[in-house]
């Protein structure tokens, strides 16, 4: 593999226009495309073969007019009551109805006792349901149902959408947090190169491959169902990806030419070394999001599908274009003081970087990140366990976890969503916000048995303990199938909500020797959640056995796999901690424009999990493999841990800020689950690059000594041999010489030999 990344970087620096039209084509070809044929986004929450589904299943295919997706459009009267209205609402109810997609409309006057219409006489709404889930639909559509409610507000009454009805035409955009992420990355790029050119390298191919990447998965849209997060949540990782991938090939080439190293020959080296550490890494970030499918939702995997087809984009491009600009730039790609250094002089910029390759190779074992390394290296165990002990708190929160699908009660209030949850909860309590819709499928009987079966369920229903109310049992005309709805007494998001559920379907419904299904939102809610549950650890063990496999392959050492595996559930358990605590208990929420506590949607622990596991991915190959680089040079474990992380630890503090800022400028966006997301992603990174790569790693390297790289002697023949950026190869570059070389000289404090 290492030969094919160097003749293809070598090949890419000497043809750099072929490469950069190519992309050029590929990225307008795909934006046309994606205009032209993409499809859109839609949230389906179902789970195959769950009671929810299989009940709304029965219901779409034995009596239509009860299935479909739900919605509600709610009136509220400014003055006086809904009633003295009733023929503005009848007309537009009766719009509603002529609308595409939609299965029926029933006004709340349809009949005295409907149940829509308030106490007080001031709330009522209207029930609709659609064929295809409302999320998918546009703003176009949204300004169609915008017409058909104008005689109710022509008439002075408030009109608001609840239920599917309100996440019509309200797809969020999130360029605003792409261009903030954007910018903040140039700066710390900037900050790190000192050369706007070298900055805008990692910057440019990520613009080029996260856009190519979104179109694709735009494109896929129209053949398969995505979820209306899914180009949120592929943003958010490719955009960070994307940079990181650009900033290790590119710090990684400019620190050749700093050394002397020719342009194509610089960016050659890089490709098989940088770039090798880029596929490994990349491989695992995809495999571990792709591993989402073991949830066995299509709603989670569906976004595993969409993030990792980006990362894959990102990783091809980061191979191609980044050593395509590399061959544009020339030796631009140096700092301006040494450029303007070396024409005051007269001189080349190579022969100026050979002059100063051994000061540049002192300059990384001699840095104050260096002295660092060997600070802990020299005290290892007290910095072991004051890191974990640190980690261990923060992960405290994951304790108290609540799993669950937050309802829109928590959404921001400007939204027309909650707007309807709240006149709803005015009007007929909390519980009407998620009814729960009791599907029976009737035994072949006469129909007085079948009116006494459906009585004596409907009253066993509503004395049931949490149940509010009980509507009226409808059944279709070859009453073969019979519906009614139970409203709870707690907001669909509660614990106790989905507890009732759990007892109608073990406890209540058995009784009656009938089959039956709990259907509709909430219960649909409650088996999403189950499931992800359910199937949490075997995706935790998957992805766990993947990485193993792949670092021990990339290092052939066990050991520094299983310490790469516990530490990242350290890492990954911290972050869950604090998304607990600012989420659930509401700590600091407000300040990330969060207003309310809400359960943690099942999905975002395991996406939290597949992508951050992934991630920290690219620190522990960059990192390690410059270690082992050191330490095929040097043979000194202390020193090997100094030159490792005086090499790394700016390149891996940029990378990691640039994740973190690309992450929290999505806190931006309105919907709950991409801020526990980006919070959660952020905070992984930030632990993962600063208290584990910073302070654990040196310390548990220290402790390991050389027995970090052992491997059992039945496994090396087995084992594939990979040259990554520590390979035996890199430690024979021009630079690792003066490594060894001066492993003669008398060691000073903190540089000892093996622990």
């Amino acid at each position: 593999m290492n030969h094919l990344l160097e003749r293809l970087g070598g090949f890419a620096a000497r043809r750099f226009w072929v490469f950069i039209a190519a992309w050029v084509i590929i990225l307008a070809g795909l934006l046309g495309a994606r205009h032209a044929w993409g499809g859109s986004y839609v949230n389906d929450y179902t789970v195959p073969g769950s009671d929810s589904s299989t009940g709304l299943n029965l219901l779409n295919s034995d009596y239509p007019q009860q299935g479909g997706y739900g919605g509600q459009i709610v009136f509220r009267a400014r003055s006086g009551t809904v009633a003295d209205q009733q023929s503005a609402v009848n007309q537009a109810t009766s719009n509603v109805a002529k609308l595409s997609g939609v299965i029926k409309a029933v006004s709340p006057f349809s009949s005295p006792n409907s149940g829509a219409v308030s106490k007080n006489g001031t709330i009522a709404y209207s029930s609709v349901s659609w064929s295809n889930n409302p999320d998918g639909l546009d703003t176009s559509y949204l300004n169609q149902l915008n017409n058909a409610v104008a005689p109710a507000r022509k008439a002075g009454l408030e009109v608001q959408y609840g239920g599917g009805a309100g996440q019509i035409g309200q797809s969020t955009g999130d360029t605003t947090s792409e261009v903030i992420g954007l910018a903040c990355a140039l700066v710390l790029l900037l900050f790190m190169f000192g050369s706007l050119i070298t900055a805008a390298v990692p910057l440019v191919s990520a613009i080029f491959s996260v856009g190519a990447g979104l179109s694709l998965v735009g494109l896929l849209a129209a053949l398969t169902t995505f979820p209306s997060v899914a180009p949120t949540v592929a943003t958010l990782l490719g955009l960070g990806v994307a940079v990181d991938y650009g900033l290790f090939l590119t710090a990684r080439h400019r620190e050749q030419l700093d050394r002397g190293m020719g342009v194509v020959s610089s960016a050659t080296r890089a490709e098989g070394t940088s770039g090798a550490a880029i596929v490994v890494a990349g491989s695992t970030v995809v495999v571990a999001i792709l591993g989402l499918y073991l949830s066995g939702v299509p709603f989670v995997g569906a976004m595993g599908l969409a993030a990792a087809i980006v990362v894959a984009v990102t990783m091809i491009a980061a191979l191609t274009l980044v050593p395509s600009f590399m061959g544009l730039v020339r030796s631009n790609v140096r700092s301006l003081p040494d450029r303007v250094r070396a024409h005051r002089a007269g001189i080349s910029p190579q022969e100026q970087a050979r002059r100063t390759a051994v000061a540049t190779e002192e300059h990384h074992e001699q840095s104050g990140f260096a002295r660092w390394g060997r600070r802990v290296a020299r005290q290892p165990w007290p910095w072991a366990i004051a890191s974990v002990a640190v980690l261990v708190v923060l992960a405290i929160p994951v304790f108290s976890i609540n799993l669950g699908q937050p309802d829109n009660g928590t959404n921001p209030l400007n939204q027309t969503s909650r707007q309807a949850y709240d006149l709803i909860t005015e009007g007929f309590g909390v519980g009407a916000n998620g009814p729960l819709t009791v599907v029976v499928k009737l035994p072949k009987q006469s129909s007085s048995a079948d009116q006494s079966l459906l009585s004596s369920m409907s009253k066993g229903v509503a004395s049931t303990h949490g149940v509010a109310s009980v509507s009226p049992t409808s059944t279709n005309g070859a009453a073969t199938v019979a519906v009614f709805n139970a409203v709870p007494t707690t907001r669909p998001q509660a614990t106790a909500t989905s507890d009732l559920v759990q007892t109608l379907r073990d406890d209540v419904l058995p009784k009656y020797h009938a089959t039956a299904y709990v259907t509709g939102t909430t219960p649909g809610n409650v088996d999403f959640t189950n499931q992800i549950a359910s199937r949490m650890l075997l995706l935790i063990l998957v992805v766990v056995a993947v990485a193993f496999l792949l670092l021990t392959t990339a290092f052939r050492s066990v050991i520094i796999a299983t310490k790469a595996a516990i530490m990242n559930l350290l890492s990954i358990g911290a972050a869950y901690g604090v998304i607990v605590a600012v989420f659930q208990w509401g700590w600091g929420a407000s300040l990330i424009g969060v207003h309310t506590t809400s359960p943690i949607p099942a999905y975002v622990p395991m996406m939290v999990f597949a992508i951050v596991f992934g991630l920290s991915m690219d620190y522990e190959v960059f990192l390690l493999s410059r270690v082992h680089e050191a330490w095929v040079a040097t043979r000194h474990a202390h020193r090997a841990v100094a030159i490792g992380i005086g090499s790394t630890a700016r390149v891996i503090t940029t990378a990691a800020a640039i994740m973190v800022a690309v992450f929290l400028s999505f806190v931006l966006n309105d919907q709950s689950a991409v801020k526990m997301l980006a919070v959660g992603m952020a905070v992984a990174v930030f632990i993962d690059a600063s208290i584990v790569r910073m302070i654990l790693v040196p310390a548990i390297m220290s402790l390991l000594g050389e027995h970090a790289w052992w491997m059992p002697r039945w496994l090396e023949p087995v084992v594939p041999r990979l040259h990554l950026e520590g390979s035996e190869a890199a430690a024979a570059a021009p630079g690792a010489a003066a490594m060894a070389g001066s492993a003669s000289r008398p060691a000073g404090p903190g540089r000892g030999g093996s622990a």
